[in-house]
């Protein structure tokens, strides 16, 4: 993942080409100028727009006219983790840990839509980082965000999954459960497509919910500057995460 296979590249320059420096100091500094424009919010805006042919970036709900979205007949909604603070010292209530600025992004996003459509959220996502017997499960903390913070009083959770493909599977087995085979799916648009892919090979229609779009029609000279580089390594972890479910599904 960027940046880390451009600091390998130059780190092997340094070392397998010190006999041929004007070779190492080019393959050295192209590395390094790598770093700078991936990390840079433009790159990751042009990573989106020429993957899009491959991975099909899906289009947002308009989720302002609730009548247009019951129509689509989804029995519940279900938002994926994105991963959560531990040691967040400012929310005792929820045990020392909070929402990562991803989950809590698809947390509200989720509540928007329930207030919109009046479905019962299922939160899912587990503890695949868990150090210490304090750990809540990432969906404990999204539903108690979701009734004490977004007002939502119906939502299930799902605590055991630690992957997309597990968050899926528990999923589906809790929602067919309840008699529920059709859903709105929320996550970040660039999670969406290997999402909808895996929810659906559990056998559920699954309505895209994304959200997280950005768009460049004007750019400044702070786009040029490197603060985007986590958007560029999640646009990456996609395409591989896509290329690897082309090969398994």
């Amino acid at each position: 993942m960027p940046p880390g296979i451009l600091i390998v590249i130059a780190l092997l320059a340094l070392v397998l080409l010190r006999h041929r420096r004007r070779l190492q100091q080019t393959v050295v500094a192209a590395s390094l100028a790598m770093i700078w424009i991936v990390s840079t919010p433009l790159f990751a805006d042009y990573l989106v727009k020429v993957t899009n042919s491959w991975m099909k970036w899906p289009m947002p709900l308009d989720i302002s006219v609730g009548t247009k979205l019951r129509e689509t007949a989804p029995q519940a909604i279900v938002v994926l983790g994105g991963g959560r603070r531990k040691g967040a010292l400012e929310t005792p209530q929820y045990g020392q840990q909070d929402l990562s600025k991803d989950s809590l992004e698809r947390v509200r996003y989720a509540a928007r839509l329930a207030s919109a459509t009046h479905l019962p959220i299922l939160a899912t996502g587990g503890m695949p980082d868990q150090t210490s017997m304090k750990d809540k499960p990432e969906a404990r903390v999204m539903a108690q965000v979701l009734k004490e913070e977004f007002h939502q009083s119906t939502v299930w959770v799902e605590d055991q999954s630690a992957t997309t493909q597990e968050n899926a599977a528990f999923s589906a087995k809790l929602l067919k459960d309840r008699g529920i085979t059709k859903i709105y799916l929320v996550t970040h648009f660039w999670h969406m497509p290997r999402a909808q892919k895996i929810f659906e090979a559990q056998g559920l229609q699954v309505i895209p919910a994304p959200h997280g779009y950005e768009s460049f029609e004007e750019t400044t000279p702070l786009d040029f500057f490197p603060s985007s580089m986590n958007k560029t390594r999640q646009i990456w972890h996609e395409l591989l995460g896509m290329a690897w479910y082309a090969l398994r599904y």
